[in-house]
């Protein structure tokens, strides 16, 4: 927000109080020599009053609250608001607040075609009416309907710089009912969880659409039939998908029972979720499409060489190569050349053995970010903002241009399409197909995924499930057991942590955090070292509930430590 004292602030008020706004005679003289440029505005051509007193507000929003821009912005995009009289006139009797946001960009470019604006300046009506709403709501903190970094104060661990910070807009969800619901849900991922701020934004978009596909109907009154047609529609009849959808909106309700919000039984359930199987995503990058890359490789600036040759290398997201310190290498004083990277989506370190090649290019990036005239922390910082990791977005952009640019083919003869993701699977499968390195090796140590099914959808695996299989597996009550199921259904369940025997009559199940005390969670030594690294969490984590009178947590936390300790001593012996 602007800083103005509050006798300015209403002098302020009082001056926008006026129907002609003569901005050389405005009140604050600090402002007026921003906004004086803009001449004198005419509102009283804005017939309807409702819609007057909007305009209004929305000049008052950017003036004292910097929204949706500041009255310092020097782009088009400024003066265009101080502009918009003619078009809030142009609305007639239609109020600009109630218009639907589509409905609201369709009107807006039709009168930019007319009155020969740039096409550009669409994207600036919406931010318009939500700024005039949010300089109008008067409550604080989470019971806004607009959240951002002063509302959303997350740890620093849990936000990849590298992206851009996207601020959460609740007055997407058009019914009021079912926004306040899904704030509190949204409150109770940022309080109570460990999720990155990125996935907790996946998880509003998802819960967003949720709500608006009956937005005339009450969240709490959905039918499995509604919830089934939506969750089909979102997921384009992609398997894993609908499981993904089905889960968070069972947390989302699971989330309103537990708040007592939730009257009926929750529209989602076990029968629901379809039995997919873990196919390996055709994604990996042929080797004649890397050769013309290393032909013209040389001609990117250095940085953009080097982030490459680390995904390439690493199998790393671009968004932690952005997020590299410069603090990053260690040489084990053998043969051993390593970089660590802050894994943001898992919240974990993971260090990757690289060449010594490498190694040294990336010496002499540290160098170069040495000699600079003030102190950087990140290895690839921005180039605007000091202290600050460079945007995987730009990269991404940016180097698919380059590769345009060197006229690289696929195999086909097809322009190839460079996706960072792309280089994760190449090496995942390139270690297990040629090296024999095993799947949950390639998971812990060079993916770095909290699930070994995310892992299995990475490669192919064909002997990996016939040395499972030649295991012998115990429940928690610690019988042996060796069944028939293991042979016939152990490709589409496996955890992390052991195997998931459900029949798969049941369907899938949606308690994914619950396997420990399921009567059919199986487990064997294969998955010795992820259950001690479980323990250990779950031990960790106890004190933190114990402090802050977690119940129910604390409670689970013993029962799974006691099932843990019980499931190791028996694999064991």
């Amino acid at each position: 927000m602007n800083k103005v004292t509050d006798l300015t602030k209403v002098k302020i008020i009082n001056f926008f109080k006026n129907d002609v706004l003569d901005f050389s005679q405005f009140p604050d003289s600090a402002i007026k020599g921003f906004l004086k440029k803009h001449g004198t505005i005419d509102t009283g051509i804005i017939k309807n009053e409702e819609n007057r007193k909007s305009y209004k507000d929305l000049l008052l929003a950017v003036v004292l609250i910097g929204k949706p821009y500041s009255y310092k912005n020097t782009s088009d995009s400024i003066s265009c608001i101080f502009n918009l009289a003619d078009f809030f006139a142009f609305l007639g009797n239609i109020s600009f607040l109630d218009i639907d946001s589509d409905d609201l960009k369709i009107m807006f470019k039709d009168y930019c075609r007319e009155k020969e604006f740039s096409n550009n300046l669409v994207r600036i009506i919406v931010p318009c009416q939500y700024a005039i709403l949010e300089y109008r709501d008067n409550r604080e903190g989470f019971d806004r309907d607009f959240w951002d970094k002063s509302i959303i104060k997350i740890a620093s661990n849990r936000v990849n710089k590298s992206l851009s910070f996207t601020p959460i807009n609740f007055r997407l969800v058009k019914n009021k009912e079912n926004r306040e619901y899904v704030k509190l849900y949204i409150k109770h991922l940022i309080g109570h969880t460990e999720m990155s701020y990125t996935t907790i934004y996946t998880y509003y978009g998802i819960i967003c659409a949720f709500a608006n596909f009956k937005d005339d109907t009450n969240i709490t009154d959905y039918t499995k039939s509604q919830v089934m047609d939506f969750v089909r529609k979102r997921a384009k009849k992609q398997l894993d998908l609908i499981n993904r959808f089905l889960n968070i909106l069972s947390d989302f309700y699971k989330y309103l029972g537990v708040k007592q919000l939730l009257e009926k039984p929750s529209p989602v359930t076990k029968d629901m979720f379809v039995d997919s199987q873990h196919k390996t995503i055709a994604n990996t990058v042929d080797e004649y499409v890397t050769d013309q890359i290393f032909r013209n490789l040389a001609k990117a600036p250095f940085k953009y060489i080097l982030m490459f040759l680390i995904s390439y290398c690493c199998g790393t997201r671009i968004s932690d190569i952005c997020m590299l310190k410069k603090d990053c290498l260690y040489f084990d004083g053998d043969d051993g050349y390593y970089i660590e990277f802050d894994c943001q989506k898992m919240q974990k370190s993971l260090n990757s053995l690289i060449p010594k090649s490498l190694y040294e290019l990336i010496e002499e990036q540290i160098k170069i970010i040495n000699s600079l005239d003030y102190e950087e922390t990140y290895l690839f910082p921005s180039d605007r903002k000091k202290n600050h990791p460079y945007l995987s977005q730009t990269f991404r952009s940016n180097f698919k241009k380059l590769c345009n640019e060197w006229n690289i083919k696929n195999l086909d003869g097809t322009p190839y399409n460079y996706t960072t993701h792309a280089y994760r699977h190449t090496l995942a499968s390139d270690l297990y197909q040629n090296y024999n390195v095993p799947i949950a090796t390639i998971q812990k140590a060079v993916l770095g995924h909290k699930d070994l099914q995310m892992t299995l959808s990475y490669v192919e695996r064909p002997d990996e499930f016939k040395k499972m299989q030649e295991d012998k597996y115990i429940e928690k009550t610690g019988e042996v057991k060796l069944s028939k199921w293991l042979k016939d259904n152990l490709r589409g369940q496996v955890l992390s942590n052991g195997i998931c025997g459900q029949p798969t009559n049941l369907g899938k199940c949606p308690a994914m955090d619950a396997c420990l005390t399921c009567e059919y969670f199986r487990t064997s030594k294969t998955f010795l070292p992820a259950l001690k690294n479980q323990l250990d969490m779950i031990k960790s984590r106890l004190p933190i509930y114990e402090a802050n009178n977690y119940l129910v947590n604390i409670e689970r936390a013993k029962e799974q430590i006691e099932i843990l300790k019980n499931l190791i001593e028996r694999l064991e012996e």
